[in-house]
């Protein structure tokens, strides 16, 4: 479950750093936008070393989980998806769940054989 939640939790921060910069960079806001945006990009990316798993694996299952999210961000921004968007998101997810799926069933493996092991 931590798992999951530090996933969401990048996603969150990838995003709204983004969002952050944005105004900064192509509506000439404060510095300050800026640097909280980076700043909070800075924190989505520090989580991943934590992963029990393997790079490819952990940067894969999380680019699906971060389209979803931004296709949801931009729910919030009053933005709808085309149709496009639906399907991509819909596709990624799906890849993403495979790759989840792959992953706790590593984590119950490795339970399951130092359980075996006793």
């Amino acid at each position: 479950m931590i798992f999951n939640s530090l996933f969401f939790l990048a996603c969150l921060f990838e995003i709204g750093g983004g969002y952050l910069v944005w105004p900064w960079s192509r509506r000439s806001y404060s510095w300050f936008f800026g640097g909280l945006g980076c700043f909070i990009l800075f924190l989505s990316r520090a989580n991943q070393p934590f992963q029990n798993t393997t790079f490819h694996r952990t940067y894969s299952a999380y680019s699906g989980i971060f389209i979803v999210t931004a296709i949801i961000w931009g729910l919030i921004d009053k933005k709808s998806p085309n149709r496009f968007e639906i399907i991509d998101g819909t596709v990624v997810l799906l890849g993403a769940l495979v790759i989840f799926m792959r992953l706790v069933s590593d984590r119950l493996i490795k339970i399951h054989d130092k359980e075996l092991a006793y």
